[in-house]
């Protein structure tokens, strides 16, 4: 084990004094962490970082928390079957195997009824915990296995039907769940038989089908769907299902009916098997604002559609609920999910199911886009689940394995929420997410895990009239946004080498420091000049220095003929970490590199306590 040297060490306080640092200051070493001999560059300390490394293979990624009843997070997705990981720290991961045995055969070799029907196309599991019952309910979509002993005819359609929605119980979160029956009072619960005609609907899987034919399909043709389901034996599909929990109590389920065109909908529950249907409704639909937008269509009103969305794609799926200062903001997923433009859109209304509207790009209506940070590493950012930890808010999402052959190959990563103020299209205050993400780079350890916090945010900053956007815990990321909205994410910018000063209140343990980078190629650098502490040692003040922190270079790319910048990875930053300091305040300066008109610097983090 060695510790990494990232800068000349200085250790005399002469060769300091040559160096540019004034007197009474002494150099601290810069180091990356013990690490293992023969590591490269790209390996982090990870007691006080994390990176979104690829680790699970999941798309879809829901995470439940079940840390107050076994101290662990659960994460499913769609991973061709109900597979299930575990953390105890939404960082490290561990496989723990199948929650739902799909893979389970009778001794004869024949699957069980139940496996049949939940056999394909296993997408989007999300798992609710009802402390009441002591029971899990797992939701998901699946595809059951052709049923050939049934003949169309008789008021029987032809065809089989695709991504139907299912639920499955158990008393762990991680096994031996079991599909529920709806025509089994001993599986479902006397109250919840479903009502179906079994002459309309004969197919062994009928049964096993979250959303009782009778009900659904009425509901469905109700709010748009075109083709009644021919083709599909008469069923509608219906795909990524979302439980949610109000804080009165009040169960609700979304979901996505998506046979024709995407729309979202929802549902509030008399009780997490029984949908009650006099509260069905469609909550968006793809391409239009809001249902009224939808409906203005359908009667021949040109209105205005949704910028992000694709045109020629019909995509609004993997929805989410979240409860902000009264408001509910829904979360979903547009466009193709083996395309880089896939991305999350986030929708405002005063109720849980509506009316949304969905906010425009200068509201903040675009949450999360490779794309539109101009990633050349991530693409793909979509389908999603969030984790509150304490007053922070983390989103949990999917992104392509490959940035350049995009497709089915996915795995899952996680950034932090923030809210902000920003101003509606009526010229009103109105509080929306924006993500400090996609990252690949290296980023502080989620705070309830680590030691150390952002302590910048508790600072007063000086050295520039826009000093203050270096501690607002925004980082600048999206090279493309909405320039009317990117006016809320600013990065400070300099026209001359100059030193920001971060002062506290009182002395703090500072272990680390950050300096992210600009967004822009032609506003970016290459190194952070010097950071100088002030501390407070034995009831004297000295002040100790560390010189020419470099950015590591997997974080540019450069031309091969005069090595000009032509990408900054978004969210990289600059890191210093070393022994802890007890300090007073922090200088940090910055340079403008030679022939440059400005730089551009998105935040600067201090870790410490």
């Amino acid at each position: 084990m060695k510790k990494i040297l990232t800068g000349i060490l200085l250790c005399s306080l002469i060769i300091c004094l040559l160096s540019g640092c004034q007197s009474k200051q002494f150099e601290v070493a810069n180091y990356q962490g013990i690490i293992p001999e023969g590591a490269t560059q790209s390996d982090y300390n990870q007691a006080l970082f994390y990176r979104n490394d690829k680790q699970t293979g999941l798309a879809d990624p829901f995470v439940l928390d079940n840390t107050a009843i076994d101290g662990y997070y659960y994460m499913y997705g769609t991973e061709g079957s109900l597979f299930c990981y575990r953390s105890k720290d939404l960082m490290d991961w561990e496989p723990v195997g199948n929650a739902l045995d799909n893979y389970f055969f009778n001794e004869d070799g024949s699957r069980p009824e139940d496996l049949k029907a939940s056999w394909q196309d296993i997408w989007a599991p999300e798992v609710v915990y009802d402390a009441e019952e002591e029971l899990y309910y797992m939701f998901f979509s699946a595809t059951p296995v052709e049923d050939t002993k049934v003949v169309a005819g008789n008021g029987v359609e032809e065809g089989t039907p695709t991504r139907q929605l299912m639920v499955a119980t158990s008393q762990y979160p991680y096994k031996e769940f079991k599909v529920v029956n709806f025509k089994d009072a001993a599986s479902c619960g006397e109250e919840n038989l479903h009502t179906y005609s079994e002459a309309q609907f004969p197919h062994y899987f009928a049964k096993y089908l979250m959303l009782d034919p009778s009900e659904y399909i009425p509901f469905s043709v109700a709010n748009g769907r075109l083709d009644a389901g021919v083709g599909y034996g008469g069923y509608t599909t219906a795909i990524d299902p979302h439980p949610y929990v109000d804080e009165d109590g009040t169960k609700y389920l979304l979901w996505v009916d998506n046979l024709d065109q995407d729309r979202i909908c929802g549902v509030k529950m008399e009780n997490w098997l029984k949908p009650d249907w006099s509260t069905a409704k469609a909550l968006t639909y793809t391409h239009y604002y809001s249902v009224e937008d939808w409906q203005a269509a359908q009667a021949g009103a040109s209105v205005p559609l949704v910028s992000y969305e694709n045109e020629t794609n019909h995509t609004n799926e993997g929805p989410v609920v979240l409860k902000h200062n009264g408001k509910y903001y829904l979360t979903f997923s547009v466009n193709d999910y083996w395309d880089s433009s896939y991305q999350l859109g986030q929708a405002v209304a005063d109720n849980v199911l509506g009316p949304y509207r969905k906010l425009t790009e200068p509201e903040g209506g675009l949450l999360l886009s490779g794309g539109v940070a101009g990633s050349q590493d991530i693409s793909g950012t979509g389908h999603h689940s969030f984790v509150p930890l304490g007053d922070k808010l983390y989103v949990v999402y999917h992104r392509h394995d490959s940035f350049i052959a995009a497709g089915t190959a996915r795995n899952h990563a996680i950034d932090e929420i923030k809210w902000i103020t920003v101003k509606d299209k009526d010229g009103n205050d109105l509080e929306v997410m924006y993500a400090n993400g996609p990252t690949c780079t290296v980023q502080p350890k989620l705070e309830a895990f680590s030691p150390y916090k952002n302590i910048a945010l508790e600072a007063t900053v000086s050295g520039t009239d826009d000093a203050a956007y270096l501690n607002d815990d925004l980082l600048s990321l999206y090279k493309y946004g909405d320039v009317s909205f990117m006016e809320y994410i600013r990065e400070t910018e300099i026209t001359e080498t100059t030193t920001f000063t971060f002062d506290f209140a009182q002395a703090r343990t500072v272990r680390a420091v950050m300096v992210y980078n600009s967004k822009n190629e032609n506003t970016c650098f290459r190194n952070v000049s010097k950071v100088e502490f002030v501390c407070l040692e034995n009831g004297s003040e000295v002040i100790r220095c560390i010189q020419n922190i470099p950015f590591r270079e997997e974080y540019f790319r450069a031309n091969d003929f005069d090595g000009a910048v032509y990408y900054v990875v978004p969210g990289a930053a600059a890191h210093a970490e070393f022994d802890e300091l007890n300090v007073k305040s922090v200088r940090i300066t910055v340079e403008v590199p030679e022939g440059q008109e400005f730089v551009g610097i998105s935040e600067i983090r201090i870790l410490g306590q």
